[in-house]
């Protein structure tokens, strides 16, 4: 390892597609975080909304896809993907593509005009000349206002659960109507909680009516990216031409690419067995007992034992808490996202961001698995040129 290597900053799929990339160049790269992270954190019980072809990792030669895990481990594809599954694909994936992680976090990330320092949370320091952010999504977190100050013993995000069982028997509300709160309505359910899931707007269940209708030409309506509805979202599975879109058309195609909105294969696990109150919304949340008091819009109240807060995530760079405050001021950004060039890079020559934090750039794809192929590309090809 040189003296100034590249580093990475997190362990996913971006961290790992980007790493994987690299080191297939032979470019001097080091990786800090705990590999699968924020996976290895969700309930066992849990599956990906994202299709087949939309999970697989990215590596340059593509070694090691999910159908090259399924024959190389004597599996069976599975869909919906289950969490241990995806989980042991991750594992395969690092172990054969990017074999040398250092499971240490990042405490400071300094600019001194040359490039790069970070200091680990164990007390070494580190120089680098390039910086890839892929943090993933779970320092994202969106509490609504009226949840800020409840104690997290009675109301929290649904990221912060692994296990529900231990809510048998309570009395639980789930606010969000996105895969994320359908899916935890679900899995309470089926650990014995009395549910209600409450939704600003209606419930949508994702239709994919010419998928299974339109027999070869399927691939026609639905790229292997498969976000956003059909004619959008090829438009979407093109992150470079996203980018050159105005703001206000991106902004408009992010919004309905990304609305919320079930997977099919869930629906039978919440209708009729979750209770379900649309166009609604809770306007005050008050500690009462060992519970619950909430207020809703239509005026009526529920009393509860716990508050789930299934209301995704919001990226900003200003809550990366590892970003010393100089340097952040040095990234220009739109609402907390990085302004990003075509590889990716920010306003601070050799700092790159990619996952969700470059969605007002490159789009809602980012938030995906699948959106991990371009970028890494991009930025190894940058990192080849000009190293």
């Amino acid at each position: 390892m040189n003296d100034n290597p590249t580093v990475v900053i997190g362990a996913g799929p971006y961290g790992l597609s980007v790493a994987a990339h690299l080191i297939a160049l032979g470019i001097p790269t080091l990786v800090f975080g705990k590999p699968m992270e924020f996976w290895q954190n969700m309930p066992s019980g849990m599956y990906l909304k994202s299709v087949w072809s939309a999970s697989t990792f990215a590596d340059p030669a593509g070694k090691y896809s999910l159908n090259r895990f399924v024959a190389a481990t004597c599996t069976c594809q599975q869909d919906p993907i289950p969490l241990p599954f995806f989980l042991n694909y991750g594992q395969w994936f690092q172990q054969n593509a990017v074999p040398d992680i250092d499971p240490t976090y990042v405490d400071s990330l300094v600019h001194d005009g040359k490039g790069f320092r970070l200091d680990l949370s164990d007390g070494r320091t580190v120089k680098a000349h390039r910086v890839i952010v892929a943090v993933g999504i779970s320092l994202f977190t969106f509490v609504p206002d009226f949840a800020h100050d409840l104690p997290t013993t009675l109301a929290s995000h649904t990221q912060m659960h692994k296990d529900f069982t231990r809510f048998r028997g309570s009395r639980v509300v789930v606010i969000g109507s996105g895969q994320s709160g359908l899916e935890s309505a679900a899995l309470l359910h089926e650990a014995g909680a009395d549910v209600e899931l409450i939704a600003r707007g209606p419930v949508i269940w994702i239709d994919r009516k010419l998928y299974d209708r339109t027999g070869p030409a399927r691939h026609i309506f639905y790229p292997p990216s498969d976000v956003g509805p059909p004619g959008l979202n090829w438009l979407v599975s093109f992150p470079l031409f996203f980018s050159r879109l105005p703001d206000k058309m991106r902004y408009q195609a992010d919004r309905r690419a990304v609305r919320p909105a079930g997977a099919q294969w869930l629906r039978p696990r919440v209708e009729g067995q979750v209770r379900i109150t649309e166009h609604t919304h809770i306007m005050k949340a008050t500690v009462q007992g060992q519970g619950l008091s909430l207020e809703l819009n239509d005026g009526t109240t529920r009393e509860v034992d716990h508050l789930f807060l299934g209301t995704g995530y919001r990226p900003d760079i200003n809550k990366l808490p590892f970003i010393n405050p100089a340097l952040r001021q040095q990234v220009q950004e739109n609402n907390g996202y990085p302004i990003l060039n075509e590889w990716f890079e920010s306003s601070v020559p050799h700092l790159h961001f990619v996952g969700a934090l470059a969605g007002h750039t490159f789009g809602p794809i980012c938030r995906f698995v699948t959106g991990a192929k371009v970028p890494a590309r991009q930025i190894a090809r940058h990192a080849e040129r000009v190293s």
